[in-house]
């Protein structure tokens, strides 16, 4: 395949996974009777854009990996310019919403429009990495601020597996050489999935098993089952040291990402 047939090739992988994403929060958001237009999966999108900052400050990567990497990083732009819009034309404005989604495009352009000088460079995305971090803190107090029965669709523990399944895939598509780094996010993904069965389980307890109804028994088999999946994938991989190819990282991102629609019927 030649460079040229190759860039919109990697131009569409880049954006299929936000394309999913909206396609999934927009299914998402039809199910809801909540009036506040509260993204399910923007925690994980600006956790892949903090991963992203880590791999440009810190890895030793070629001016090419570094260009490829922009351009995927760019993809996340129309995630937020989505959500932006959708929530300036409602009816039932939300300001949080704006600042996260503000915070997201803001790490974005900072990307994008990073200095090629290595040291002012350096402290541009780090700058960048403090404005995601706002992000992150701006969607805690949504997620903090929200009824305890929506914890489990807004969960940041099983958004946080996405975002680190977003961020490989932006590696992927970018053919980053960051081989250390990219060996450990399976286990960070591991982790996590574990991290997260356990969240939701406690929580499970806490509501009270008998009041948990035959809809949510088989919406709860199906959030398990996934996370069992995921997991036996990832360790599979892991053991046998298999690198994970961009369709397997697609499969398990759709998967992921598919936890928030699935908490919705529990």
């Amino acid at each position: 395949m030649s460079e040229e047939q190759s860039k919109p090739l990697a131009a569409f992988l880049a954006l299929l996974p936000i394309g999913l994403l909206l396609i999934i929060e927009c299914f998402a958001e039809s199910l809801q009777t909540a009036e506040k237009l509260i993204p399910h999966l923007a925690f994980g999108v600006l956790i892949a854009q903090l991963l992203c900052l880590v791999a440009f400050i810190k890895g030793e990567i070629c001016p090419g990996q570094r260009g490829r990497l922009i351009k995927a990083n760019v993809c996340f732009a129309l995630y937020w310019f989505v959500w932006l819009g959708m929530n300036l034309a409602s009816p039932h404005h939300y300001v949080m919403t704006d600042i996260v989604s503000l915070c997201g495009l803001s790490a974005v352009y900072a990307v994008w429009k990073q200095p090629k000088d290595e040291s002012a460079r350096r402290g541009f995305l780090l700058m960048a990495s403090l404005v995601s971090g706002l992000g992150v803190i701006a969607y805690l107090m949504i997620f903090f601020g929200n009824p305890t029965p929506n914890f489990v669709q807004y969960n940041p523990l099983a958004q946080a597996v996405m975002g680190v399944l977003l961020a490989n895939l932006c590696l992927s598509v970018s053919r980053n050489r960051l081989q250390g780094f990219i060996a450990l996010l399976p286990l960070l993904m591991i982790l996590l999935l574990a991290l997260n069965a356990l969240a939701v389980l406690i929580f499970i307890i806490y509501q009270g098993v008998s009041a948990v109804s035959f809809d949510g028994v088989f919406a709860y088999g199906i959030y398990f089952l996934l996370h069992l999946v995921m997991a036996g994938i990832l360790l599979l991989h892991s053991v046998n040291k298999w690198k994970l190819s961009y369709n397997s990282l697609l499969i398990l991102f759709f998967m992921a990402a598919s936890l928030a629609v699935w908490a919705m019927f529990i």
